[in-house]
């Protein structure tokens, strides 16, 4: 088989969805350095396969989203086919992607088996990634390239390149607020409601001690989520900063890059903080859809909690579980505390 040309990578979901894709992109390229690499991407998470060096150009298809059904393919169809790709791998499959590329006729196609849009693939990896033995996202994605004669043996870090212009609109701003010499600690309490999360009351709990140990405080989140952020910095105090809504996804990961030490859940800018190497205390629930052993920030200096529990539930039954309210209870702030400690290396944080 011929080295491909140009390969267009499909991951058009959510935004450490694409981090953990990147991998693929890096083994793509190590492979094939003349090889040209499109990502397709969504709106949500474009931004990383912009800021990562192996990534030649990026497209996004504004409708493909859980519901999109067949909506717009004629157009999608009309993309494809103008970036004269000859071979597509669609990390993250739909009827709808699988219809387009077909359609637009990439000569090589590469998707998952066992689906009822599967044979529109001309190259199909056979893995089930909801049943055992799990491995991580990343290393399902790299398996996706066995078609096209790439197999790595190792899974890369996962890479975000931060723009000097980025950094200085987060030094401008940081300067504004008196932290331009500080050390800061980020903490991202919200996430997108795909895991559970950590309760607003113990995220503020922990601010306080790292606050009475002479660090800074930001609290970060998006547009919709000013609301849980303000209640949070409020709750912390003084020394609490709260940058909710204020930051574009570009500025939060430059600011990550500022920080000694990131806090958060199951969600994208955790992944985010991996990526720009800070130092990740990552709380995951007890769902399967969250599992570590897929879906693990890759980093390394990553610490992943989890509640103290002997159950990894394939959804969450409420009230009529033994351990419910598995996050508030049976994650203390105590344990979050003293994987922060450790992994700054400093002592007790109050």
């Amino acid at each position: 088989m011929a080295p491909p040309r140009h390969v267009l990578i499909a991951r058009t979901d959510h935004l450490g969805d694409m981090l953990l894709t990147l991998p693929a992109v890096q083994a793509l390229k190590g492979a094939f350095p003349e090889c040209r690499v499109t990502v397709l991407a969504s709106a949500a998470n474009a931004e990383a396969a912009r800021h990562h060096p192996d990534v030649d150009a990026v497209v996004i298809d504004p409708l493909e989203a859980k519901g999109s059904r067949l909506r717009g393919v004629r157009g999608l169809v009309r993309q494809v086919r103008g970036l004269g790709c000859d071979a597509a791998v669609v990390v993250h499959p739909t009827p709808r992607l699988a219809l387009a590329l077909w359609l637009a006729r990439v000569p090589i196609r590469v998707g998952t088996a066992y689906r009822a849009y599967s044979p529109l693939f001309n190259r199909r990896v056979h893995q089930h990634r909801r049943r055992p033995p799990w491995k991580h996202e990343a290393a399902y994605n790299l398996d996706l390239l066995h078609p096209l004669g790439v197999r790595a043996a190792d899974i890369a870090p996962v890479t975000w390149r931060v723009d000097a212009e980025e950094s200085a609109a987060v030094d401008r701003l940081l300067d504004s607020v008196g932290l331009s010499r500080a050390d800061i600690v980020a903490i991202h309490p919200g996430n997108a409601g795909s895991a559970l999360n950590w309760p607003p009351a113990q995220y503020a709990d922990l601010g306080r001690r790292l606050v009475a140990d002479h660090r800074r405080v930001v609290i970060t989140g998006s547009d919709g989520e000013r609301r849980l952020t303000a209640g949070v910095a409020a709750a912390v105090g003084a020394g609490a900063i709260d940058l909710g809504g204020k930051l574009t996804l570009p500025q939060l990961a430059a600011l990550f890059a500022r920080c000694t030490l990131y806090i958060g859940s199951a969600t994208g800018p955790t992944h985010l903080a991996a990526a720009v190497g800070v130092p990740v205390v990552a709380l995951y629930s007890p769902l399967r859809s969250s599992a570590p052993v897929r879906w693990r920030p890759l980093g390394q200096r990553v610490r992943v909690l989890q509640p103290a529990v002997d159950l990894v539930c394939p959804k969450c039954t409420g009230a009529r579980c033994a351990y419910y309210h598995c996050m508030e209870r049976h994650l203390s702030v105590d344990a979050v505390e003293r994987a922060a400690r450790e992994l700054i290396g400093v002592g007790a944080l109050h």
